[in-house]
């Protein structure tokens, strides 16, 4: 459903889309009718395919216990969810597969993170400013479901002669940090950012490291249960300073909303 939502954006890039399930054709054609979704669905019946690609799930009983989920008989030969990324030649580049069967990317998070694209169909989208730095935040969809992985994006423009700190860092500096506030059942990931630049301040025997320009950083988001509509609270804290004075740690806020979706009937 959501990946069909996205498949202009796919097309428009030149990216093939396929979908692989161990459902049979007949399941998946009846599905594909329902939800409209337009490209191919390869039934692997028996999970041939799956088991040589390395994708089968030999613990989902184990999940469903794990999550207090009934099993059934038809989802033995699950795979495991994910996507396998290939080049113009068909060379599999990269491998994003996820441990548990319940967990899955959004369709832009997998556009913008997999194939360093940039989407046009975010989510809650928030601008602030504070001192020597301005900053946009923004989720990749402005919805989500149980155990789904949305992707919270914060970039900074850090004012000119001006750097901020990463890490590690001495005693006494505050280094940059995005902070999401706790919610019940979301679990948040580490911040993931760009390696920073070693700094050698006159004077000083500490080392720094720094960022200065545009700096952008991700925080994964998985929402272990539905909590229902709900507002994000972000807190991005940093030390701005030039090459002879700091200015006292800054913080900006954001509040950015995001409402839940119900299950979606997959095939099978």
């Amino acid at each position: 459903m959501e990946l069909q939502a996205s498949l202009t954006e796919y097309e428009q890039r030149d990216i093939a889309v396929f979908a692989i399930s161990y459902d049979s054709p007949v399941v998946l054609g009846a599905f594909a009718e329902k939800y409209g979704i337009r490209y191919p669905l390869l039934a692997d019946e028996g999970s041939v395919a799956i088991r040589r690609l390395g994708m089968l799930n030999e613990r989902v009983a184990e999940h469903h216990a794990f999550y207090g989920v009934p099993m059934r008989d038809d989802v033995y030969g699950v795979p495991y969810p994910g996507a396998f990324v290939l080049d113009e030649q068909g060379t599999v580049v990269e491998r994003r597969f996820e441990d548990s069967y319940r967990v899955r990317e959004t369709a832009v998070g997998l556009l913008e993170a997999a194939f360093g694209e940039v989407s046009g169909q975010h989510g809650a989208e928030a601008r602030a400013a504070g001192d020597g730095v301005t900053a946009r935040a923004y989720l990749d969809s402005p919805t989500y479901r149980v155990m789904q992985r949305l992707r919270l994006t914060v970039e900074l423009q850090v004012g000119p002669g001006l750097h901020i700190y990463g890490q590690p860092i001495p005693d006494g500096y505050t280094p940059l940090t995005v902070e999401v506030a706790p919610i019940d059942g979301l679990v948040v990931g580490l911040t993931e950012a760009p390696a920073p630049t070693p700094l050698q301040v006159a004077g000083l025997d500490e080392r720094f490291v720094v960022y200065d320009g545009a700096v952008k950083l991700t925080v994964p988001l998985t929402f272990g249960q539905a909590a229902g509509d709900l507002t994000l609270e972000v807190v991005v804290r940093y030390q701005a300073c030039s090459a002879t004075d700091c200015q006292p740690p800054g913080e900006i806020r954001f509040a950015l909303p995001v409402t839940v979706l119900s299950h979606v009937e997959r095939p099978g």
